[in-house]
């Protein structure tokens, strides 16, 4: 074990809040930790490892990703900030690099949550998932929900947009636009909108990584019949992925569809900026 991670650990090197009697410990992988300018520089670095994920590969590996990609990021900052002067408070730097770098991995779930968040308040109003009202019992409706979700999830139906000249549009649900807005163009400090990979295009695999947590979400619906609090099945939402991302691939290359994706991605940028 590194030393900035036994420190994190052990409670050392830790800064302690709060009286005697009610002692908070903020370990170095919390921005707590962290005097303002640092915790700006952290504020970007997850920025751009949240671009990294919706642009590469939103599935980092714990045994490769805190040594590397979130490792670099905190470098390639540290040296931004040195070179423009900017005074990083000593005694953080190269001291809890590492600690650093964990946060950024760990923010890897915090932005998939994020993004659920979004499609669970999005969901249920963009798919009509509601119960009839000739369903009068509780069971009734439930199942209602259920055979609804499930017919979406059919061939993917919950991709579709409106149809155009009797040809469905694919990825063109209004859920996922509206998704893909909420999330990665935001007026948050870490939306994506800042970064020119998004200025004029929602990026394929961004749109893939948001409807493949649609897909988790409507797998919920069909299981209970109601938005039940579970936490994202990685190992589901990561086949989901995958699957999505091979028939958007399909999609593209399609002589009709591929550009027509294309258009309608370049118009939700617009829409976003």
């Amino acid at each position: 074990m590194d030393a900035d991670n036994a420190k994190a650990n052990s409670g050392k090197g830790s800064v302690h809040l709060g009286c005697a009697q009610n002692t908070v410990i903020v370990k170095p992988t919390t921005l707590a930790f962290y005097p303002p300018l640092w915790t700006k520089v952290l504020d970007e670095a997850k920025a751009r490892i949240r671009l990294y994920i919706a642009t590469k590969e939103p599935f980092l590996r714990l045994e490769t990703a805190v040594d590397g990609q979130c490792s670099e990021e905190i470098i390639e900052l540290v040296v931004k900030y040195q070179e423009d002067r900017s005074e990083l408070k000593a005694g953080f730097y190269p001291q809890y690099k590492r600690s650093m770098a964990w946060m950024l991995f760990n923010d890897m779930q915090t932005f998939w949550s994020e993004i659920k968040k979004v499609a669970v308040q999005i969901v249920p109003i963009e798919y009509n998932l509601s119960a009839p009202k000739s369903a009068t019992t509780k069971h009734e409706r439930l199942d209602a929900v259920k055979q609804k979700a499930t017919a979406l999830l059919e061939g993917a139906k919950f991709l579709r947009g409106e149809c155009d000249s009797l040809i469905s549009s694919n990825f063109a649900h209004p859920a996922l636009q509206n998704i893909c807005l909420g999330v990665y163009y935001s007026n948050s400090v870490k939306s994506l909108r800042q970064y020119v990979e998004f200025q004029h295009f929602v990026l394929y695999k961004a749109l893939a990584l948001a409807a493949a947590i649609v897909h988790s979400v409507l797998l919920t619906y069909e299981r209970h019949g109601f938005s039940k609090a579970e936490s994202l099945n990685v190992g589901e939402l990561e086949d989901s992925y995958q699957r999505l991302l091979a028939l958007m691939d399909t999609v593209a290359l399609d002589m009709y569809h591929g550009p027509k994706l294309s258009a309608m991605l370049e118009d939700w940028a617009q829409m976003g900026m």
